[in-house]
């Protein structure tokens, strides 16, 4: 069986992390050693995570930092100082069950799965349950390639991912990835193992819940219910088609240069792997520019070009294909060839000054 780590960022955590450590004592199988990297916490969080070292059935080191680095970055960090086969992140303030790593260290014995990640029931910060992330299911083995990080962004949150190590070869390129919600920032620590782990090898999802996520009203990312009404789920698909296609153009197109950039010093697969992803994310940032085009342009001829231009590189296939969809397909041509630069003039301004908005990507 291999080996596991557990990656935990900390940051003025004492209110629950004495709870979080406990349940990872508490696990069936147990990890190899216990990494904490603290961002300059200034309560208790050190001392508690020191006198769970004491006792813990594994070894736990700490790593503080004078100054504070952000929660991604401190999670980054966090995972190089991990020396086991498999690296699991782990959030201060969540409870994990007692099966969570002996669930998930068993898709790794397919050696072709690079990261696998579960469901998780959503609590109060006492307990209390309010949902599920069971909306961001995918299919028990997802091959390379198979997923677009840029569309399933949020498939995959931190606390519920466990990869392998080798993923962190690409580490040197995470501060040249762009975060979608912030374009000056490099992705969160979550969406870039799965964006590497989605192009070399397979995506395995567990339909357990296997941690208890909490929400507290401190969290760095709470939890949104998704829309379960149909006249919500109707009006979401009619939301404006102008959303983030600059966002999602600028981060496809850095995902192609970080594929590019990589594959020299790669064996013949992942080689093979990293070309054919910077090729998909290229084709996907020209789709979403020449998207903009139609709706940014004042005249009816160069919004019937682009639009052309979609059809023709094909543009308007499945998701699941890499496409922008059948629903795109019909926004397109009933409002972005009509009338497209009335629904941009809005926000123009915004775009051409590099300001980037937050919120759910168009798909």
């Amino acid at each position: 069986m291999s080996s596991i780590s557990v990656a935990m960022a900390t940051y003025n955590g004492e209110r629950f992390i004495r709870e979080q450590l406990n349940s990872l004592a508490a696990q069936q199988y147990l990890p190899e050693e216990l990494i904490i990297a603290d961002d300059a916490s200034s309560d208790k969080t050190v001392v508690i995570a020191q006198e769970f070292a004491k006792t813990a059935p594994f070894r736990v080191h700490i790593k503080r930092h004078r100054k504070r680095v952000g929660y991604g970055a401190n999670f980054m960090r966090a995972a190089t100082l991990c020396t086991a086969d498999l690296i699991a992140f782990c959030d201060q303030d969540d409870i994990w069950s007692p099966r969570k790593l002996a669930l998930c260290i068993e898709p790794f014995r397919d050696p072709a799965v690079l990261l696998a990640y579960h469901n998780a029931e959503v609590v109060t910060e006492t307990g209390e349950q309010l949902g599920s992330l069971d909306y961001l299911a995918s299919s028990p083995i997802s091959p390379p390639l198979s997923l677009c990080p840029v569309r399933n962004i949020h498939s995959a949150l931190g606390f519920t991912e466990v990869f392998r190590r080798c993923i962190l070869q690409f580490s040197e390129f995470w501060e040249m990835s762009l975060n979608l919600n912030d374009l000056t920032t490099p992705m969160p620590h979550d969406q870039w193992v799965f964006f590497i782990a989605s192009v070399f090898g397979g995506i395995a999802y567990l339909d357990q819940a296997l941690v208890s996520y909490r929400q507290h009203g401190s969290n760095v990312y709470g939890w949104t219910p998704p829309p379960r009404n149909i006249f919500f789920e109707m009006f979401y698909s009619l939301r404006d088609p102008t959303y983030c296609l600059y966002e999602l153009k600028q981060v496809s197109e850095r995902c192609a240069v970080i594929l590019e950039m990589a594959k020299d010093n790669l064996a013949d697969m992942w080689q093979q792997r990293a070309a054919l992803g910077a090729k998909r994310f290229r084709l996907l940032a020209d789709l979403y520019a020449a998207r903009e085009r139609l709706y940014a342009s004042g005249t009816l001829a160069t919004r019937v070009k682009a639009f052309q231009c979609i059809i023709s590189k094909k543009g308007y296939r499945p998701k699941s294909s890499w496409g922008l969809g059948s629903k795109a397909l019909v926004r397109d041509f009933c409002l972005g060839v009509p009338v497209g630069n009335l629904l941009y003039s809005g926000r123009r301004s915004r775009i051409r000054s590099g300001l980037v908005s937050s919120g759910r990507p168009e798909a």
